[in-house]
């Protein structure tokens, strides 16, 4: 007697719906830093981050080659590695803290921007030419030195960078301290809005950096 067996049946994987909801939300996940199986952390979460990040813009522009954009791949040079929250810094922190210090507004955040763009590790800066470091900042002419020394003496009054005077005044070295820490500082001293202060707490839990406001043996807790 023949008995027929039915062919063992497979289970055939169904591919996963891609969706815009759905790349935003591991987008924002992997911003926010949360773990990831597999691998270390560190590798899968910046492996999760670019993937995601590059569906998302296929999505909504899949015309665009790379050679139109300034991508990252390993082998370009002319970068630097700043805080992600450095226009707040610049545009917040520091004009509104200089203003509450002196009354009088500044523009020393445009010298702060251009001084993490000029760093080489080690929390230092190197400006070889500090007419060139005042046109990056937006300010040229024959005052543009004398514009960037007086952002450069607001910047150490408040304790965001230290610096070595050279011949005549120039500025060559430039240590930048944590700006955290500083920002601490700024706000226990009250230079600081309770506004700004949250508004930059909220950006570093976004972006899975709340750690950052931790550990400064100088703030006031």
């Amino acid at each position: 007697m023949s008995t027929s067996t039915s062919p063992p049946v497979v289970a055939t994987p169904v591919a996963a719906k891609v969706t815009l909801d759905s790349i935003e939300a591991a987008t924002v996940a992997d911003a926010g830093g949360k773990a990831v199986k597999g691998g270390t952390k560190g590798t899968r979460k910046k492996h999760n981050a670019e993937q995601t990040t590059r569906e998302l813009r296929l999505l909504h522009w899949p015309d665009v080659k790379d050679d139109r954009l300034w991508l990252l791949d390993g082998e370009r040079g002319g970068f630097a590695q700043v805080p992600r929250t450095l226009s707040l810094f610049s545009e917040v922190i520091i004009k509104y803290a200089v203003k509450k210090k002196t009354g009088v507004s500044s523009a020393a955040g445009t010298t702060f921007n251009v001084l993490w763009l000029h760093t080489r590790g080690q929390g230092i800066a190197r400006i070889e030419n500090e007419s060139d470091a005042a046109l990056e900042a937006g300010y040229g002419g024959e005052r543009g030195i004398t514009t960037f020394r007086k952002h450069m003496r607001v910047l150490k009054g408040l304790g965001f960078v230290d610096f070595v005077e050279e011949s005549r005044g120039r500025v060559k070295w430039v240590l930048l301290f944590n700006p955290y820490h500083v920002l601490k500082d700024l706000y226990a001293t009250g230079l600081v809005e309770k506004t700004h202060y949250a508004a930059m707490l909220e950006r570093l839990s976004a972006i899975g950096s709340s750690d950052e406001m931790k550990g400064s043996d100088h703030a006031a807790e």
